[in-house]
């Protein structure tokens, strides 16, 4: 065969295989759009998705010959929805995964394609629905291959051609044997992003000469016969290209327009008129083609405000080479905002193809603008930096805003940062050991020198990034400064544990401790002793020379104390005078002698207070833990009862709690006042006083408002102070039957007494944290109230700090259901136990009562002036108004008036009064109850 035969063959050959490839790319290409196209247009929100997808698939399918099936895939990569019918019940629910998808890529990519074969050989082309939103999950196109590849392959290569299609190590389509010699071309091309190798060869023509001639003149007689014969097929087998043509070009989705060239007498260019264009070329364009002059180019062009790009399109006709425009649609020719025109030479005229791109476009500008929006966010950030680092934790980039933070410009402290850093977290290798597996770690935080020499705490909040094929490529993240909060929250810690007198542990902390060790008593097999201790005349010293003179009796004491423990001992205030104190890892007669140092060294004490000198003792009352199964709270008591033993026994002693005489005695005497409790309950002999609450502001309602106590009377008559009874009360769970009967008889006294419940304000009643516990005690009260006919705006009850965060849920819970019948509720004793404003928050009470212990010395100290301040601030914040106890003369008062503080409340206001006599004064106009 000669070089020129050769040259001929592989000419030809390569012609075709262009042709074939580039049809089918296009083909493929049209459909991926197609198939992109529905994933741009999916609804962020339809009431039946379901339905929208059927229906926008099913379109796509019936324009677009090829398209096998189209399913609907969950983010967990099983079939959800498909539109073909006869396999449906095979292909719901089941795993992508096992039609050949690499769902891993997938995920990770978006985009994934497989060749599968089962019920007729498909390519599948699969689109993740949105990346940034996995919960849609993907679609999936099922592209026909066998029927694609018979009319396209068909049409293009004919029979004169021999030719094999493969798809990697798979057979698409054959046909003929191909020699391996210089006339085989071999083609690769793209079908649905997969990698298709088209191998085509024209088959050479081995005739002899002679045998030719022979043929020649056999077939002359039939030439005619023929000829008619060649000229039917041709014009058949023109009729279905142009069809199929016609098919795709009315399939497609963007606008198609045919243009021929019109020439002036020079036959030069002057313009081009459309002479053909698909169904939606048709639709979009809004003009009257019926007129010859709306078929022109250059009319277009005008319509579009944009003439002149026709010496471009003139350009094109000429030389053959494709040109794009994006074009800001304003007139009314085609519909869209953004369009994007292309235009390819056809022949001696123009192909124009027009897409709406104004959905890509618009999302291009917005992600542009997103990333504008960003960049300002982090350049204007003031206390967080942004940053990056690489894979061996060294910056590769940090926002602007670092400078705010630590005074370095950004490229200053990416080169530095290793000579900047003071302190990394101990687990800062495990972390970053998780980050390069792809876990999630918790934020962290390292201290940095700033340019002023400042020691800067950040708290970093930082993710791995991975490439595509899972490589860790960087570590990024915020930072933040928590330099104040940090100091904050210690401060806030600290006060939140320490007494704020003597600096102490408060009972809170204490309590803590206390059941920690406890809890560790059996484990770890140690020793612990809990003393608590009363400060003996304490209460003489603060009424004599006032609180004052109390709290610096207080702070010296506990000074006192904390010199005469060890290290590991724990001291805390738990009370107005009492302390506990825990000794670890001391036998019986080791405490016996701490103890009597603590006491010797109090006895010698000697308090000065203007030129007065007085002597203090203190009774200690001890309690050993060295067994499991210990209570915190029964421990307390029992320490508590000893004490008091201790003082009963003359004070100035220690007694530890057993059972011998002494104990007995104790317990004989508290007995006694038991039954005293017990009697003035059963025999009434309990009696209400009440303390006027006076409003501060002039403006306010100027009612009655008033707190209602309790006293009580021994068998001869003598009151007996509630500082004695309540707490045996408590210890001895008779204390919600005392709430019981000052509830009961104070709304009696106010049933029978109308005239005074029209001039009242409020009646607070206080509630202990045993009540609180006692659902039937609460449903008692709550049904008293429903049947009652005193107003309920006219009642608050009050219940103390304590009990409230100690019972939280029942303590909400029982506020709830009184405040929805109409009352108030306040919180007695605020700043002297929790001191929470997080609880206060979220506890629904109307009135928060200010701890006398800050208020009764506020005039003369700095610390509870600012604490009054503070707290009566944040509760008005929270829409809550504030009551002031201990209020005990006219310059508090004043003092407390000027803060805003809504009431006051004590001795400088009003002394308690009898309840009972008081009501006499509305005399005859009382009611029976």
């Amino acid at each position: 065969m000669s070089d020129h035969e050769i040259q001929k063959r592989k000419a030809l050959a390569n012609v075709v295989a262009s042709q074939t490839s580039t049809s089918l790319e296009v083909f493929s290409a049209d459909r991926k759009r197609a198939l992109e196209n529905l994933v741009l247009s999916w609804p962020a929100r339809h009431p039946n998705p379901v339905d929208w997808f059927h229906t926008h698939a099913s379109d796509i399918k019936n324009i677009m010959p090829g398209i096998r099936d189209v399913w609907w895939v969950n983010p967990d990569f099983t079939i959800r929805w498909s539109l073909s019918l006869n396999h449906k019940d095979r292909l719901l629910n089941s795993h992508l995964g096992q039609y050949g998808i690499d769902v891993e890529h997938l995920s990770s990519h978006g985009l994934a394609t497989s060749l599968y074969s089962s019920y007729g050989l498909a390519t599948l082309y699969a689109l993740k629905v949105d990346p940034n939103n996995h919960s849609l999950g993907y679609v999936v196109a099922s592209f026909d291959v066998k029927t694609t590849l018979e009319v396209l392959i068909g049409e293009l290569v004919g029979p004169e051609f021999n030719f094999l299609l493969r798809d990697q190590d798979t057979q698409l389509l054959t046909h003929g044997n191909l020699i391996e010699d210089l006339t085989l071309v071999k083609v690769s091309l793209n079908f649905a992003d997969r990698n298709w190798q088209l191998w085509l060869q024209s088959p050479a023509q081995a005739v002899p000469m002679s045998r030719l001639i022979f043929w020649l003149g056999c077939l002359m007689s039939f030439l005619v016969c023929l000829f008619f014969y060649w000229q039917l097929s041709h014009a058949i087998q023109s009729s279905k290209s142009q069809a199929h043509y016609k098919a795709a070009s009315e399939a497609a989705l963007d606008s198609i327009l045919i243009f021929e060239c019109v020439c002036d007498s020079k036959q030069g260019i002057c313009d081009f008129r459309l002479v053909d264009a698909n169904k939606l070329a048709l639709k979009r364009i809004h003009l009257d083609l019926k007129k010859p002059a709306n078929l022109l180019l250059t009319e277009h062009l005008k319509i579009l405000q944009v003439p002149h790009l026709f010496e471009q399109f003139k350009q094109v006709s000429q030389s053959g080479r494709p040109f794009e425009h994006t074009l800001n649609n304003s007139s009314a020719l085609f519909d869209g905002q953004w369009m994007r025109l292309q235009v390819v030479k056809a022949d001696s005229g123009l192909a124009m193809t027009v897409r709406d791109i104004s959905l890509r476009y618009e999302s291009q500008l917005k992600l542009k603008n997103s990333e504008a929006r960003f960049r300002r966010l982090v350049d204007g950030l003031n206390r967080d930096f942004v940053y990056s680092l690489s894979p061996d934790n060294r910056y590769q980039f940090v926002s602007t805003s670092v400078s705010n933070i630590l005074g370095y410009k950004p490229d200053e402290f990416i080169a530095n940062a290793n000579s900047y850093l003071l302190t990394v977290p101990d687990n800062i290798r495990q972390i970053r050991q998780r980050q390069s597996k792809g876990l999630k770690t918790p934020s962290y935080v390292q201290t940095l020198l700033s340019a002023d020499n400042k020691e800067i705490s950040i708290e970093c909040n930082d993710s791995p990034v991975f490439d595509e094929n899972g490589k860790l490529v960087a570590i990024e993240g915020i930072a933040r400064d928590v330099t104040e909060d940090l100091i904050l929250k210690q401060k806030i810690y600290y006060q939140a544990n320490h007494d704020p007198l003597t600096g102490l542990y408060n009972r809170y902390a204490f309590d803590i401790k206390l059941k920690d060790m406890i809890t560790n008593i059996p484990e770890e097999h140690t020793t612990a002793s809990l003393c608590y201790i009363d400060m003996d005349k304490f209460k003489i010293i603060n009424d004599t020379c006032g609180h004052q003179a109390g709290d610096q009796l207080l702070k010296g004491i506990a000074n006192l104390l904390q010199q005469n423990i060890g290290k590991r001992d724990v001291l805390a205030r738990v009370g107005g005078d009492e302390f506990c104190l825990l000794l670890l890892e001391q036998t019986q007669i080791e405490v016996k002698r701490s103890v009597q140092k603590l006491l010797d060294s109090v006895s010698a004490f000697r308090f000065e207070w203007q030129g007065r000198v007085f002597h203090i003792g203190a009774s200690v009352g001890i309690v050993q833990m060295d067994k499991a199964n210990l209570n915190a709270v029964d421990v307390i008591k029992a320490a508590d009862s000893a004490c008091y033993l201790a003082k009963y026994n003359g004070r100035n002693q220690y007694i530890f709690h057993d059972n011998t005489e002494s104990g007995i005695e104790f317990r004989n005497t508290e007995l006694k006042m038991l039954g005293q409790v017990q009697t003035a309950l059963d025999q009434n002999n309990f009696e209400l006083y009440f303390q006027t609450i006076k409003p501060l502001d002039i403006a306010a309602n100027q009612k009655i408002r008033y707190e209602i106590l309790l006293r009580m009377y021994d068998e001869h008559g003598k009151v007996i102070s509630p500082g004695v009874f309540i707490p045996i009360a408590e210890r001895h769970g008779l204390m919600s039957r005392v709430d019981e009967w000052v509830f009961t008889h104070t709304l009696a006294l106010l049933e029978s007494y109308p005239e005074h419940v029209k001039d009242l304000d409020k009646c607070a009643i206080n509630l202990s944290g045993a009540s609180i516990n006692s659902p039937s005690l609460m449903k008692k009260l709550l049904n008293t109230l429903q049947r009652t006919n005193v107003p309920k705006d006219k009642l608050c009850f009050e219940i103390t700090e304590t009990s409230a965060v100690t019972n939280l849920v029942k303590a909400a819970n029982v506020i709830e259901d009184i405040r929805n019948l109409g009352c108030k509720f306040a919180l007695d004793d605020f700043g002297a136990g929790m001191s929470s404003f997080t609880y206060l928050k979220n506890m629904k009470v109307d009135y928060v009562k200010i701890d006398g212990s800050f208020v009764k010395n506020m005039c003369n100290d700095v610390c509870d002036f600012a604490t009054v301040k503070a707290i009566h601030e944040i509760a008005h914040s929270m829409g809550k108004q504030t009551i002031a106890e201990f209020v005990g003369d006219i310059e508090t008062e004043q003092k407390l008036q000027q803060l805003g503080v809504n009431f006051a409340q004590g001795y400088g206001i009003s002394a308690p009064t009898p309840f009972a006599d008081y009501l006499l004064s509305y005399g005859v106009e009382a009611v029976a109850s």
